[in-house]
């Protein structure tokens, strides 16, 4: 691939699908077993599906850190990310890279223009579009 092409790559063409999402009104409890099933990302939706941010294990390392409620008392929404960083499908690679450095995130989420979750920017698939590798899967290690 050559420099241009790269650098012509929009969100969209760079997102991951969306497998792990969970509602607002769930504890830091819950987000604590869904990150046991080995998920690094929780997109974190409303009443209505509309994106409100995404959780990360980083967000739930601080909450322990930071906040002496108990994980059923602490509700995802005071925890995610701000719901307005975002990524729009048309927005560059370079736009994606910078908002993640800008905002030292892990992951931004792809959201039309209603909201709704279209996919999950990483710093990975960054990487990998820079890269010009596809995606692979290391084999897990055995005891």
């Amino acid at each position: 691939m050559t420099t241009t092409q790269t650098e012509t790559r929009t969100a969209r063409d760079l997102m991951s699908p969306v497998d792990n999402v969970i509602g607002e009104d769930a504890t830091l409890r819950d987000a604590v077993v869904r990150f046991q099933g080995g998920r690094r990302h929780l997109i974190v939706l409303d009443r209505d599906g509309r994106c409100t941010g995404v959780l990360g294990p980083r967000h739930v390392a601080q909450a322990h850190r930071l906040d002496l409620r108990h994980d059923e008392e602490i509700p995802l929404a005071d925890l995610c990310a701000a719901p307005w960083i975002a990524l729009s499908p048309w927005d560059s690679l370079r736009t994606c890279a910078q908002q993640l450095v800008e905002y030292d995130l892990d992951a931004i989420p792809v959201l039309d223009d209603d909201r709704r979750v279209l996919g999950l920017v990483t710093a990975r698939d960054i990487v990998r579009v820079t890269a010009d590798r596809p995606p692979h899967r290391h084999p897990r290690w055995r005891d």
